[in-house]
């Protein structure tokens, strides 16, 4: 493992990880073993436990922390408060100049922070690097979709008006920008879209590498939360919001409430069928 370049050092960050009770064990334990098998690991990696976990994922992360020594960190919420809030409980414990995303499910390629402080070191302009994704269901190498994303910042904050431009689970971002943004959005749904705009608005650059950097889990559940009013609502009240922020316009905005009002209609695996066939297909 290595925490250099050539001629020097890499910028020091962190995996900010959320988990909860519903977690299966055993692809919490792969997530952090790809963490573990990193070329270039990270300084540190906090957990934040979103409610209390079950005795067995206790067990996986008290594995994974004696492994790790003391750059592994568990932070404990008492009670469940969504992925936003457990975020910025994380985002609070971590002093490093950089934070990796990863959901507790997914899968790191080897090379994934590497490419990612590269990018970092020869872009020093940019607050936000992200990538490429590739979708998996049930076993690693049954691969379902790709999820490609404009590479440019300017591709990137054209794309932000219609659609998610950052992988989230791919990301990583620097951690002194998030007070600046107000902080990690809380509410539970298009959370991460939320940030990645306040991060356009706010005039900080964000770039995309063209590599698959993770593999991603998915299930019917993925595909079944985003539909119900309950979703729509908040997404046509979110684009109103970011409008007004001055990402979109009417033209955008309109664009993006039929489609997504035609898409929420849709029957769970139709909506499926969608993002794996036309939605995750290379954007540019």
């Amino acid at each position: 493992m290595k925490n250099k370049q050539v001629g020097g050092k890499f910028p020091t960050f962190a995996v900010l990880m959320t988990v909860y009770e519903k977690e299966q064990p055993a692809f919490l334990d792969r997530s952090l073993c790809s963490v573990s098998e990193q070329t270039v690991r990270p300084d540190q990696i906090v957990v934040v436990t979103d409610g209390p976990l079950t005795p067995e994922l206790d067990r996986v992360l008290a594995r994974h922390q004696t492994a790790f020594g003391e750059a592994f960190k568990i932070v404990r919420l008492a009670e469940n408060k969504g992925r936003g809030r457990a975020s910025q409980a994380g985002i609070d414990t971590i002093t490093t100049e950089w934070i990796a995303r990863m959901d507790s499910d997914d899968i790191c390629l080897p090379d994934r922070f590497e490419k990612q402080l590269q990018a970092i070191v020869a872009h020093p302009q940019v607050a936000v690097v992200g990538g490429y994704v590739l979708e998996f269901a049930d076993e690693e190498d049954n691969i379902v979709g790709k999820r490609k994303v404009p590479l440019t910042n300017d591709e990137i904050r054209n794309y932000a008006k219609y659609r998610n431009p950052i992988n989230n689970p791919a990301v990583m971002f620097k951690r002194e920008a998030i007070p600046n943004l107000g902080g990690y959005p809380t509410m539970n749904i298009l959370e991460d879209y939320d940030l990645w705009i306040r991060f356009i608005a706010n005039g900080y650059e964000l770039m995309n590498l063209p590599e698959y950097l993770v593999k991603m889990r998915v299930s019917s559940g993925m595909y079944s939360r985003r539909g119900g009013m309950d979703f729509l609502k908040t997404y046509i009240k979110m684009k109103r919001k970011w409008r007004q922020m001055g990402v979109g316009d009417w033209k955008s905005e309109l664009t993006s409430n039929v489609a997504m009002t035609a898409n929420t209609l849709l029957p769970d695996k139709a909506r499926k069928l969608i993002y794996q066939k036309v939605l995750h297909k290379n954007c540019r």
